[in-house]
């Protein structure tokens, strides 16, 4: 009887050692996500979720200068980064080796109809039209920047001067640039995959002007959910992974 009942209290044992696994197993991963990518890793988060029912990933959509920032000064938890290469190469000591998912061009969008008549790139320096554009630290400042200047070679410094002077409003946030168009500005520069043609008009940008980008993923050196983390990456530039992006109109990454 007695070692009926040690076997029975070995076994209770065992279950209440087991149940807080369930518990422990529960990770919540913290992805810092370029802001012009949230449609699209909106789906794949949500996929990924799906089919590990023990991890909740908790996104913050963000401008390139404020991911860097966040994992330089490590002044919030990350697990994942995706953002920019150019803004990974920023923070390349504290991150693992960044893995390429995604290019994207630039394009000019304008509200439907196009009010202010813009044709191509040389139009954004005509007098009138009213510009929301990129901060200079930012993935979608710095880019339209190349872009400008790319024009300022044909078209003289004037140009650059003039856009200055048409720009009414900055943000940091690519969605943030978006959401002004149409209310403080009839024009902006941004990313292909931002198109969205119930809203927006599409101008174009001549290839020798445009200026092709590299958007990468990362798992930071600080994030305490290593394999969770890299398990998460690995799905994004999985087949499914680069299905969705595809869908979301960016090209595949350089090979």
């Amino acid at each position: 009887m007695k070692k009926i009942l040690l076997t029975l209290c070995a076994l209770g044992a065992a279950f209440l050692s087991a149940t807080p696994i369930g518990a422990a197993d529960k990770v919540e991963l913290n992805a810092l996500i370029a802001s012009n990518a949230e449609g699209a890793f909106t789906e794949i988060i949500k996929a990924y979720e799906a089919k590990h029912p023990g991890v909740t990933i908790k996104a913050q959509w963000l401008g390139g200068a404020t991911i860097a920032k966040t994992i330089d000064e490590n002044s919030g938890p990350a697990d994942v980064a995706m953002a920019g290469s150019s803004v990974l190469d920023r923070v390349k000591n504290l991150i693992d080796s960044p893995t390429p998912i995604l290019q994207n061009k630039e394009v000019i969008l304008v509200p439907k109809g196009n009010p202010a008549k813009i044709a191509g790139l040389k139009d954004l320096a005509n007098p009138g039209v009213k510009l929301s554009l990129g901060t200079p630290a930012s993935a979608v400042g710095t880019l339209a920047s190349q872009v400008i200047q790319k024009g300022a070679a044909d078209w003289g410094i004037d140009f650059v001067q003039n856009i200055r002077k048409n720009t009414v409003f900055q943000a940091e946030k690519g969605s943030d640039v978006l959401d002004a168009l149409g209310k403080q500005a009839n024009a902006t520069i941004t990313f292909a995959s931002d198109v969205n043609p119930a809203k927006y008009d599409l101008i174009p940008i001549e290839d020798k002007y445009n200026v092709v980008s590299t958007y990468s993923i990362t798992v930071p050196k600080a994030s305490k959910n290593q394999q969770a983390a890299h398990d998460f990456v690995a799905a994004v530039t999985s087949a499914q992974g680069e299905a969705t992006l595809k869908k979301f109109h960016y090209m595949p990454p350089p090979k």
